[in-house]
């Protein structure tokens, strides 16, 4: 019974959480996505792609709402380091969720031949001051081999 009422009350807070998720051309005050969340990438060896979100006063990226993927099967994605974050009760999704604010360099580790691949990243934050949140976003960087060499 206990098992039924978590999942209850985790899919109701999921449901709260995609009701706040709304289109950005409906709030004129609200920052488009690319201004609120710039991203950049870099090649930082064979193995390690760093991404660096500049996140815009009063916004966040939540912890657990980054995913990454390459378009090569010969490349796959081995880890992801991310740093430590802050944590706030969201009254939204009924539990602690861990954020970043300003600046957040995320680390992937990939796996396989080093030769240029296309890294996809998807994250999801929202406007904190204004309780909106953003659907995910989804950026893909060609990442270069390192040294020239194609495998």
């Amino acid at each position: 019974m206990k098992t039924q009422r978590r999942a209850f009350i985790h899919s109701v807070a999921a449901a709260c959480l995609a009701a706040f998720c709304v289109s950005v051309q409906a709030e004129p005050d609200l920052l488009q996505p690319d201004e609120a969340f710039r991203v950049s990438a870099r090649r930082v060896d064979a193995r390690v792609v760093e991404l660096e979100y500049i996140i815009a006063p009063g916004y966040h990226l939540y912890r657990d709402r980054f995913s990454f993927k390459t378009d090569n099967p010969a490349v796959k994605v081995a880890g992801v380091e991310l740093p430590p974050s802050l944590e706030k009760f969201d009254k939204a999704m009924g539990q602690n969720m861990r954020y970043y604010t300003e600046r957040v360099a995320v680390r992937v580790r990939l796996a396989g031949a080093n030769q240029t691949v296309k890294l996809v990243a998807t994250a999801q934050g929202c406007a904190a001051i204004v309780g909106v949140c953003y659907a995910p976003i989804t950026k893909a960087f060609s990442v270069p081999a390192m040294g020239g060499k194609q495998g």
